[in-house]
């Protein structure tokens, strides 16, 4: 690219360096939960920071919204550089980038810079150039996001070790799909955004074909179809196939002898594929506490789509699908299991089960308590329905759990172990 090219690129990219009054329009939309830690990290904190997520669930939105924070409170607009990197890059990728932080340096020297490198995932060995400006200017503060696969490379992690904070944004929780679209709580609007409320677009797409071409086409393909096998050799469809599989039986329980089996594909290859998936961001593995890793890497194992739009839009027909009613317990256990996934900074998430026989659905762990939590989505709770609770709590010698349910909202002490009923749209 040459000088002349990239300084128009970015006069246009950055239209506040000519008019510090200019906002984009993202100022009009809700901002995500995520907005305030983020734009603390860019403003209080001199580490690279990183946003990672699936495709198309508001990253370059959050990173806008920050620049109209910024320029708000009243940051020179000369000190603000964006740059969104468009695959087309190609083998001149990383030259571009030193052309746009040395331009960064030169029309704002010895001065506080916020350099946003948007999708900088296209940029052949991003981490290396990074490194070696974060070390030679302090006052250049690097904000960096792509997609998931951003750091599968183990030397990109490696090589700015230290110098890098990661904040991964998730699809949207029911309670921030209520608030950014000025809803409130129904049945109604609990089910559409099990339908669709986790990406923000959706909201705006009139048919069911539509939403659920932008999620299955543009959001799980494009990682696994496009982003993926540009950074790893596949064969055929494999990798598309299995999380096909894993997204329709999300909550199933997974052994890898058998699933290589089904595909007719190496364990050690399946085990690869699994870790690609879940480094992707599309699906979790969770694993039965007190399998030590050795083990639990033959064993099974519970795997869960990272999004419960996807399972409903690639299996169901439609709101009125008669497969709602049958397959709810396993929609609503990936909904909880996500609802947990987001308060992972704090807490490990496993499952238990025993001999085949008894099986409690997720254990929230911190450094300080252990919360056993079953999930029974229907309209009565019998006595029977908290055995396993009961029966696991009386084993650890613990004396709360919860259940979550369909309707019941209570705290009640059976047993000695007060069980806490709490409705799943409460989980937000």
């Amino acid at each position: 690219m040459t000088n002349n090219l990239l300084t128009n690129t970015l006069l246009l990219q950055n239209p506040w360096w000519g008019n510090p009054e200019f906002r984009t329009n993202d100022t009009h939309y809700h901002t995500r939960d995520m907005f305030q830690d983020f734009a603390d990290r860019v403003i209080s904190r001199d580490l690279i920071t990183s946003l990672v997520g699936l495709r198309r669930v508001g990253k370059s939105t959050l990173i806008r919204q920050t620049i109209n924070h910024l320029l708000d409170q009243g940051q020179d607009s000369r000190s603000i550089l964006y740059f969104l990197f468009e695959e087309q890059v190609g083998k001149e990728s990383s030259d571009i980038l030193r052309q746009i932080i040395e331009y960064q340096v030169k029309r704002n020297p010895d001065k506080k810079s916020y350099l946003f490198l948007d999708e900088i995932q296209f940029v052949n060995g991003w981490n290396s150039v990074l490194k070696y400006y974060f070390d030679l200017y302090p006052q250049l503060k690097f904000i960096v996001s792509g997609s998931a696969s951003l750091f599968i490379h183990t030397q990109s992690s490696e090589s700015l070790a230290g110098r890098i904070q990661e904040l991964v944004l998730r699809p949207m929780g029911y309670g921030e799909y209520l608030r950014v679209n000025d809803k409130s709580h129904t049945p109604t609007s609990f089910q559409q955004y099990l339908a669709w409320g986790e990406f923000p677009y959706l909201e705006k797409l009139t048919g069911w074909a539509e939403k659920k071409e932008y999620v299955l086409d543009f959001v799980l393909k494009k990682v696994v179809e496009h982003d993926l096998p540009r950074l790893k050799q596949f064969y055929g469809n494999e990798l598309s196939s299995i999380l096909d599989v894993l997204i329709s039986h999300s909550g199933q329980n997974i052994e890898i002898q058998n699933l290589a089996h089904d595909f007719n594909i190496a364990p050690n290859t399946t085990r690869e594929y699994l870790s690609l998936l879940e480094k992707t961001h599309l699906i979790s593995q969770v694993f039965n506490l007190g399998i030590g890793f050795r083990t639990r890497s033959m064993r099974m194992r519970k795997i869960y789509a990272s999004s419960v739009n996807a399972t409903i839009l690639g299996t169901f027909r439609g709101l009125d699908s008669d497969l709602w009613q049958v397959g709810m317990g396993n929609i609503i256990e990936t909904y909880v299991y996500n609802y947990l996934l987001r308060q992972k900074e704090t807490t490990d998430i496993n499952f238990w089960r025993q001999r085949q026989t008894r099986e409690i659905d997720f254990l929230q762990i911190t450094t300080e308590s252990k919360l056993p939590i079953e999930v029974k989505y229907q309209n009565q709770i019998r006595k029977s329905d908290l055995d396993h609770l009961l029966y696991y709590c009386n084993k650890t010698q613990l004396t709360k759990a919860m259940l979550v349910t369909k309707h019941e909202e209570a705290t009640r002490v059976i047993d000695g172990i007060e069980i806490v009923f709490c409705p799943a749209h409460l989980l937000a």
